[in-house]
């Protein structure tokens, strides 16, 4: 915003909020993305094969599921079931939840080097100024009207 004149601070406002919502938005598909991916996955190689594909396809679809699942194997009798598929949903939680961290980290970090490799550390003297002074009003605007009395 340093570098952008007074008369466009407000495009230059909108801009900035436009590319951080854009980028937010963006990140948490890719990160939701990312862990989503991995914790069915995960959730899939660690559950025992003798737990029916009717109970491990609903676990896989988020870990409430899965703890809701195992939850209802324990009332029903079965509490080594229901410890296994816990122990197996809160392993892959936390397994693409990590990798998931690990890729806003390393989008961060691109981020930052990007940043101080392509940003100027200070605006270049005058140059607000310079764009300033030579704006001129846009053919048929208010101010363009009003210029000539």
């Amino acid at each position: 915003m340093g570098v952008v004149p007074k008369a466009k601070a407000g495009v230059g406002s909108a801009m900035n909020d436009a590319t951080r919502l854009l980028g937010g938005t963006l990140g948490v598909a890719v990160i939701g993305s990312v862990f989503a991916s991995l914790y069915a996955s995960r959730l899939g190689d660690l559950l025992p094969a003798a737990i029916p594909a009717g109970v491990v396809d609903p676990a896989k679809e988020s870990v409430g599921t899965a703890l809701g699942v195992a939850g209802e194997a324990g009332r029903a009798g079965h509490p080594g079931v229901a410890r296994a598929i816990g122990e197996a949903a809160n392993s892959a939680f936390f397994s693409g939840f990590h990798a998931g961290d690990l890729v806003a980290a390393g989008v961060a970090a691109v981020g930052a080097v990007m940043a101080l490799a392509l940003l100027p550390a200070h605006p270049p003297a005058g140059a607000a100024e310079d764009d300033e002074s030579t704006e001129r009003p846009a053919v048929g605007s208010p101010a363009a009207a009003g210029a000539g009395n």
